[in-house]
């Protein structure tokens, strides 16, 4: 399956999913803005990679505050509207699923106690070698579902899920869109999870599956 010829009904008879967690399947209203102020001028810069750079006693510091910002938000978790329709359709059609997140782990596996979700067997954080929006990172999660990376689509709300994806050259279902510049590069966008479900639904049931 190539975005060239990427339609509706083509995403809904898509082999595998791979997907973003927070925004997609848990709502954890990270805020990352006091950081960013603190460290970074208030500059909205990639926090994983922008503290990589810093010298080290001031790097763990600040990948501690990132670490404490996104375990208060899994605290207060819930699961993002449609998420649990999406993740029933996938079962039900046996899409095999993945998440790929830039959160630490523990916020993912706390994050989804709260919201009651059951996390499916490859589950990618940042602790793993590769990050998104690098084309590995996807690929790794492919792997690891025994999959082809070309039969994958990721479905995210961030520009980092969006980069993954063209360079990994998979097609990407934005979800949740904001009207961002950079949404316009999108395959398909969906205002929210639960019209990218209904829209799925329908187009499976035309298909030959």
């Amino acid at each position: 399956m190539t975005s060239e010829t990427m339609t509706a009904k083509n995403i809904a008879r898509a082999k595998v999913f791979i997907l973003d967690w927070d925004g997609v399947l848990a709502e954890t209203q990270l805020d990352f803005a006091p950081l960013r102020q603190k460290y970074f001028g208030g500059e909205r810069v990639p926090l994983i990679e922008a503290a990589a750079a810093l010298p080290a006693p001031l790097r763990a510091e600040v990948e501690a505050e990132i670490y404490r910002v996104e375990m208060g938000g899994a605290e207060r978790a819930a699961a993002v509207e449609g998420a649990k329709d999406l993740l029933a359709w996938l079962t039900e059609t046996r899409r095999p699923w993945s998440v790929v997140s830039r959160n630490c782990r523990d916020s993912i596996l706390l994050a989804a106690q709260r919201c009651g979700i059951v996390l499916p067997p490859v589950v990618l954080s940042r602790e793993e070698p590769y990050v998104k929006p690098a084309p590995e990172a996807l690929a790794l999660a492919a792997e690891r579902m025994g999959a082809k990376l070309r039969n994958c689509v990721m479905v995210g709300d961030f520009v980092h899920d969006l980069q993954a994806a063209q360079n990994a050259g998979i097609p990407f279902v934005l979800v949740k869109a904001s009207g961002a510049e950079w949404e316009r590069n999108a395959n398909f966008t969906y205002p929210t999870v639960t019209e990218f479900v209904r829209d799925m639904k329908r187009n499976f049931s035309k298909s030959d599956d």
